[in-house]
């Protein structure tokens, strides 16, 4: 920029600076007047911890145990879209938040289609989904954030969002524990029974036979199997109840598909010895391969083995069983504050410094650019033949808009005719 022309235009400001300051001062008392007039908001926000161990295995068993019942079926899959997309248990508490039915609860509760003045619920749905904020932060802690006209509604909806979710949880983990008892019931009193069988079955064999017990490497060989065949019963019964819900790919049923084959080769080994360039044996220190026993000796090891596996299999189920009747009676709170929203003390809207400082700019910059044509268009006045080529402009203007004008008149006289 030449210096001439700088000056040129400080010229023009100075000149027009009683227009531009009486202007401005006028915007900005506007300004002022309506960041006055609009309605304060306040910002309520409540923070919880992400959930703990046993909460998210509640959470993790939720899915496949609740086709049955217990959840609305939207619900239902959206939490089972979560936890197969391998989403945070912090996630699928803030899509639980913000699903249809905590939001009914909050409407229902605070009367809230009255209070947003909705003519139907689903405006009122969308009034609160307006106001509502839930975020998860990478460590997991979720925030709830409500911003209202009303700052102890706000306090209070944001509150009962958290309190809401934790109700849910509750009935959800008791609901879940019902299931997983009856399951787990029905397979105890089958091992029950097959414990029964197997032990009268060894008491006939060894009066038959005469038979009365293994030594000492024996023993501890079908012992340790019977142990690995427990396991591998437990983590069937775990893929059953998976299984209810038909979900293949969920991480949970693909965990434990992996023991389950983990735990299958190792008892192979054991039943049947090893591969010839291994070391031979049970895979545990053993000489002899079960299957290489004298005939009377492998029966009796085999009727021996099988009441080891169903007294392993019936402690395991009835510590599960145990462990599904206290989901089921537990009612202690799932959910835990970081901390409760407060009642705002401060408003988050308007920002009054702001508006009236933007609204400064902009008026300013729309007055120094308003001066500075009022300035050219006097200018053309003074001195027409310096600016020519404007007013060819303004008069090839003012000529198309006459033959316009003209040319709509000439229509509407022949449509008329």
């Amino acid at each position: 920029m030449k210096k001439n022309q700088f000056s040129e235009y400080l010229r023009v400001i100075i000149k027009w600076r009683r227009f531009i300051i009486r202007n401005v001062f006028i915007v900005a008392v506007i300004a002022i007047i309506i960041s006055l007039l609009l309605v304060k908001k306040y910002r309520a926000t409540a923070t919880v911890l992400p959930p703990s161990a046993e909460q998210q295995t509640m959470l993790g068993l939720m899915p496949g145990l609740m086709s049955g019942g217990g959840i609305p079926g939207g619900l239902s899959s959206m939490l089972t879209g979560v936890v197969s997309g391998f989403a945070t248990p912090s996630d699928l508490y803030a899509a639980i938040m913000q699903s249809s039915r905590i939001m009914r609860v909050l409407i229902t509760k605070y009367n809230l289609k009255k209070e947003f003045k909705a003519k139907t619920t689903h405006d009122a749905f969308l009034a609160l989904e307006d106001i509502t904020q839930i975020q998860v932060s990478p460590e997991g802690i979720i925030s709830v954030s409500v911003t209202y006209k009303n700052k102890q509604l706000a306090t209070d909806m944001a509150n009962s969002y958290v309190e809401e979710l934790d109700k849910f949880n509750q009935m959800t983990a008791m609901t879940v524990g019902k299931k997983f008892r009856i399951f787990v019931e029905q397979r105890l009193l089958e091992t029950s029974d097959s414990l029964r069988k197997a032990e009268e079955e060894l008491r006939d064999f060894q009066e038959g036979h005469r038979t009365v017990a293994l030594d000492t490497e024996m023993q501890a060989a079908i012992e340790t199997i019977a142990q690995l065949k427990s396991q591998i019963i437990m983590y069937e019964v775990q893929k059953g109840a998976w299984s209810a819900a038909g979900q293949v790919d969920n991480p949970y049923l693909a965990q434990i598909n992996r023991e389950l084959n983990a735990l299958k080769k190792q008892l192979s080994k054991m039943e049947s010895g090893t591969p010839a360039d291994e070391k031979p044996g049970f895979g545990a220190g053993f000489s002899v391969p079960l299957e290489k026993l004298p005939e009377v000796t492998l029966e009796f090891a085999r009727k021996y083995r099988e009441v080891k596996i169903q007294e392993a299999i019936f402690e395991l189920m009835t510590q599960q069983y145990e462990q599904a009747k206290i989901m089921e009676l537990k009612d202690t709170p799932t959910i835990q504050f970081l901390d409760r929203a407060g009642v705002p003390e401060k408003r988050v809207f308007p920002k009054r410094a702001l508006i009236v400082v933007i609204t400064f700019i902009i008026s300013f910059i729309v007055n120094v650019f308003l001066v500075f044509s009022l300035e050219y268009i006097n200018d053309i006045k003074v001195n027409p033949k310096a600016h020519k080529t404007a007013i060819d402009f303004t008069d090839n203007l003012h000529r198309d808009y006459r033959d316009i004008k003209s040319f709509i008149k000439k229509t509407l006289r022949f449509k008329k005719h």
